[in-house]
C-alpha cells in the first residue's frame, strides 16, 4: 500500500504538467524528447520541450519525485504514449461532465459552423447551447464539444455527422430542441438543407438562422449603394497595410469595421500627409497608387465615409450583444426593432443629423484643400443619382445618407423577420394574453391540455404583476418561474432560453484551432487535437490528477498506482 501511494505522488506532477500544457495550449514536445532526465546537472540548453522542462523545474523542490525521474526504472510516465494517453483520459472527464449536466438539462440545442485548418482538412465544430443550475441560480451555457473532419458539404451528409457526432459523446438527441447554423443552402435549405435532414429525425429542433450573420448580412447588402460601395473600395485599399495604427476592413466582423472606419476619420490629417509623402518621394508603382488614392478621395468619398461612421456606431451596439452567450431570442428581436426604431427616427430627422455630419465633412475636405462640391448633373446620366439640386448639403442627403439608412432599415427588417416569428408564439409568456401562435407552441412542445398551461399562464403573470417584477428576457423569467408550480410555462421558459441566437461560440473555437493546429504541428491526430482543445477552451471545467489517475487505472498498468 505504502509503494502504491508513492507511484500515485510520483504520478500526480506529471500530469499536473500536462494538464497545465494543455490548458495554455502549450505544445508538449521538443526538440529531443527521450532518454533519461537529469534534474541536478548542470547541462548545456537543449530544447527538450515545456512538459520535460517543466518537470525538471518541479523536480527540484521535491526530493522524492527527482529521485523518481532520475532512478533507473523503466516505469516514468513520461513517454509520448502515456502523455496522450493523460491528454485523452482528460478530454473523457471533461466531456463527461458535460453531458452529465446536458442530460441534466434535457432541453439543448446544437450549434454548428466549418472551417479550413492548417493543413486543409475542413473541420465542422460542434457545440451546444444549455441551461445550467436550477431556481435563481440558472444561466445559459454554450460549450464546445468536438471537431469532425468532413468531406461532403452536401445538407444530408453534415445533418448525418451532426446526429453523429452528438450520439458518440453520448448526448440523447431526443433533446434536441434548436438547430443554430449560417444562412448557406446547404444549411439552412428548406428541402435538402442540413436543418431539414435533422428535423427529419427530431422534428422538435427548430432552426434559427444565426443573428450575427443577419445583421452582417443587412450590412453588406445595404452597402450595396453605389457611393458607399465605392468609399469602402477606396478605404479598403488605403487601410491595406502594415501600418500598427489603422486597421483592415474585416470582412466577417462587423465590430472591427466600425473601429477600421473610426480610427481612419481620426487619423486622416495623417493619412492624408502619409500619401502626399509617397507621391512625392518614392520612385516606384507605388507612389503611381497612392496618387490614385488621393484622388479618390474626393466630396463624394468623405460625405459617404461620414455617413458610414454614423450607420455603424448605431448598428455597433446590436453587433456586440449578438455575440454574448446569454443573449436570448426575446432579447434580440427587441434589441433589432429597437435599432430599427432609433434609424427611423434619424431618417425622419436627417436634416440636423447631416448637418453635423456635413460640418465634420468640411473639416475634413480642409485637410485635402478641397470644397464640398457636387457631382456634374445630366439629364441622360443613369449610372448614378441625379437629382436637380443645387445646395450640395441637401444633394448629398438626398443621394447618399437617406438611401443608405432606408436600405440598412429594410434589410434589418428583411433579415430579423424569421427571429420575430418564431418568437411571436412566445410573446405571450411575458404579456399574458392569449394569441393562435401560443396554441401552436403549446401542441408542438407540450403533450398537455391547452387548458392547463392557459391556467398557469394567468396565474404565472398575475403573480408577476402583484409582486411587480417584468422580465426583461427569458432567463429572468426562468429564474422567477418556479417548477413546482408552473411545469408547462417553466418548460416553454426553458426552449425559449436553449434556442439559439448566434454562432459566435463556433467561431471563437475556430481561434483555437490555429492556435493548438499550427503550421509545426498540422500532423496532429483528430482525436489529440479533439482532447487538448476540450483543456484549452473548457478552463472552468475542475479536473484534478486524482481523476485522471483513476481513469488511467481502468486500464492494466505495470507500476501500480491504484489504492
Amino acid at each position: 500500500m505504502k509503494q502504491k501511494k508513492q507511484n500515485r505522488l510520483n504520478l500526480i506532477p506529471i500530469i499536473e504538467c500536462i494538464i497545465l500544457c494543455g490548458r495554455q495550449e502549450l505544445a508538449l514536445r521538443g526538440h529531443r524528447d527521450s532518454g533519461p532526465i537529469n534534474v541536478g546537472e548542470a547541462e548545456p540548453y537543449i530544447n527538450e520541450g515545456n512538459f520535460r522542462a517543466i518537470l525538471k523545474y518541479k523536480a527540484k523542490d521535491m526530493v522524492d519525485f527527482k529521485n523518481f525521474l532520475e532512478c533507473e526504472s523503466r516505469y516514468k510516465y513520461t513517454s509520448p504514449n502515456i502523455q496522450n494517453e493523460v491528454i485523452s483520459s482528460c478530454g473523457d472527464l471533461i466531456l463527461d461532465k458535460i453531458v452529465k449536466e446536458v442530460t441534466v438539462a434535457k432541453c439543448f440545442s446544437v450549434l454548428v459552423d466549418e472551417t479550413t485548418d492548417v493543413s486543409v482538412k475542413e473541420q465542422l465544430t460542434l457545440c451546444i447551447r444549455y441551461v445550467v443550475g436550477s431556481g435563481k441560480d440558472v444561466c445559459l451555457s454554450e460549450k464546445f464539444l468536438k471537431y469532425i473532419e468532413i468531406n461532403s458539404f452536401t445538407g444530408k451528409d453534415i445533418g448525418s455527422t451532426i446526429i453523429n457526432g452528438l450520439n458518440s459523446c453520448g448526448i440523447d438527441c431526443n433533446n434536441m430542441y434548436g438547430q443554430g447554423y449560417d444562412g448557406t443552402a446547404n444549411m439552412a435549405g428548406r428541402f435538402k438543407g442540413t436543418q431539414t435532414v435533422v428535423r427529419e429525425s427530431y422534428p422538435k429542433a427548430l432552426y434559427v438562422h444565426c443573428a450575427a450573420h443577419s445583421l452582417n448580412l443587412a450590412v453588406s447588402v445595404a452597402c450595396g449603394i453605389q457611393a458607399i460601395r465605392n468609399c469602402l473600395g477606396v478605404l479598403e485599399k488605403i487601410l491595406d497595410t502594415k501600418s500598427k495604427s489603422l486597421k483592415h476592413l474585416c470582412a466577417t466582423r462587423w465590430v472591427e469595421r466600425y473601429i477600421a472606419v473610426n480610427d481612419f476619420v481620426e487619423l486622416f490629417p495623417f493619412v492624408v500627409v502619409a500619401l502626399e509623402h509617397i507621391i512625392s518621394e518614392w520612385n516606384d508603382t507605388t507612389s503611381t497608387d497612392a496618387k490614385m488614392l488621393h484622388k479618390a478621395m474626393d466630396s463624394e468619398f468623405i460625405i459617404s465615409l461620414q455617413v458610414i461612421k454614423l450607420l455603424f456606431s448605431y448598428g455597433l451596439p446590436l453587433c456586440k450583444l449578438l455575440q454574448k452567450v446569454d443573449i436570448d431570442l426575446k432579447e434580440a428581436v427587441d434589441l433589432a426593432e429597437a435599432s430599427i426604431t432609433t434609424l427611423q427616427n434619424v431618417c425622419e430627422n436627417i436634416g440636423e443629423e447631416f448637418k453635423k455630419l456635413f460640418r465634420e465633412a468640411e473639416k475634413m475636405a480642409d485637410v485635402l484643400d478641397i470644397s464640398i462640391s457636387m457631382k456634374r448633373l445630366n439629364k441622360r446620366c443613369i449610372n448614378r443619382a441625379n437629382p436637380d439640386i443645387n445646395n450640395p448639403e441637401e444633394y448629398y442627403r438626398v443621394t447618399i445618407a437617406i438611401p443608405y439608412i432606408d436600405s440598412f432599415v429594410q434589410q434589418l427588417n428583411e433579415r430579423f423577420l424569421c427571429h420575430k416569428n418564431i418568437f411571436k408564439g412566445f410573446h405571450s409568456l411575458f404579456t399574458g394574453s392569449y394569441s393562435d401562435d401560443f396554441g401552436e407552441i403549446i401542441q408542438f412542445y407540450l403533450d398537455t391540455n391547452e387548458q392547463t398551461v392557459l391556467s398557469e399562464l394567468h396565474l404565472w403573470r398575475a403573480i408577476l404583476k402583484k409582486n411587480e417584477e417584468d422580465p426583461k428576457n427569458s432567463l429572468e423569467a426562468l429564474r422567477l418561474c418556479k417548477q413546482e408550480l408552473f411545469p408547462n410555462i417553466h418548460r416553454l421558459l426553458l426552449i425559449l432560453c436553449t434556442l439559439p441566437v448566434s454562432t459566435a461560440t463556433p467561431e471563437r473555437t475556430f481561434s483555437c484551432l490555429k492556435r493548438l493546429k499550427s503550421y509545426q504541428r498540422s500532423t496532429m491526430t483528430e482525436t489529440r487535437l479533439n482532447d487538448l482543445t476540450m483543456l484549452a477552451v473548457h478552463k472552468e471545467v475542475s479536473l484534478t490528477a486524482d481523476e485522471v489517475i483513476n481513469e488511467l487505472a481502468k486500464k492494466p498498468r505495470k507500476l501500480n498506482f491504484v489504492l
